[in-house]
């Protein structure tokens, strides 16, 4: 435990993972494949559904007032809020690193990207509350931004990329893999949704079920985080990474 706050440290048991996984024969390409995969899953799911709701949804939805044109682009605005604050993001989570390990920074990103993602599945939309849903809105995606660089896993990253040296255009394959696992899986979920509920109950509530969804999905990409990182090469066992 941590002499400061009452935290638990996952470095004694990234170390004992690494040392289990070690004890065995090493991960390969194929071994860390769908494990990579998944990891990368919640993150390209949700730029995807950000993505398909500006042009699909959030126009009716928050920007009413504006022309088609106009309120695409604000959509489009607010969702690559999430990319640019990916680096805050990584020096925000660096701390909790530095003190409590790996394991608890990405299972706290993990989860505040999961919640603030579910989130918008109860926000009010422009009829109901105006700019105040704008805001809403945007802390939101803020939030997820922020959370997006505490869940990325560098050392699991570096050592999956390890891994597939002996297999040619592995990581390429694998974001690819993602991408499109996350664009057809956001999209299905959007393209069901409005089929079956018609446009006017889509727009009412409908779009909001692969928001709320997401939750579970980052919760299966934090098991693929964490696989990787005990896969991870190991590294000497500091309880306390403070200065």
């Amino acid at each position: 435990m941590s002499r400061e706050c009452g935290l638990p440290s996952s470095l004694r048991l990234e170390l004992d993972a690494q040392r289990m996984y070690a004890a065995a024969r090493p991960a390969d390409a194929l071994d860390l494949a769908p494990a990579a995969v998944i990891s990368r899953l919640p993150d390209l799911f949700d730029l995807s559904l950000w993505g398909i709701a500006a042009f699909a949804v959030f126009p009716q939805v928050m920007f009413p007032r504006l022309d088609p044109v106009g309120a695409v682009l604000a959509g489009l605005a607010i969702c690559l809020l999430g990319p640019a604050l990916r680096p805050a993001g990584a020096r925000l989570f660096a701390e909790l690193d530095r003190r409590h390990g790996r394991g608890v920074r990405l299972t706290a990103a993990q989860f505040l990207l999961g919640a603030s993602t579910a989130a918008v599945a109860f926000l009010p939309d422009w009829q109901a509350l105006g700019g105040l849903a704008l805001a809403l809105l945007c802390g939101a995606r803020v939030l997820q931004g922020l959370s997006m660089g505490g869940a990325w896993n560098d050392l699991a990253a570096r050592r999956a990329h390890g891994a597939g040296q002996r297999a040619p255009g592995w990581s390429l394959t694998i974001a690819s893999l993602a991408a499109v696992l996350g664009l057809v899986v956001a999209g299905g979920m959007l393209a069901v949704l409005h089929a079956a509920l018609g446009a006017s109950d889509f727009l009412a509530w409908g779009w909001r079920y692969p928001f709320l969804i997401s939750f579970a999905i980052n919760i299966v990409g934090l098991f693929g985080q964490l696989r990787l990182l005990a896969a991870a090469t190991p590294e000497p066992l500091v309880l306390d990474r403070r200065p």
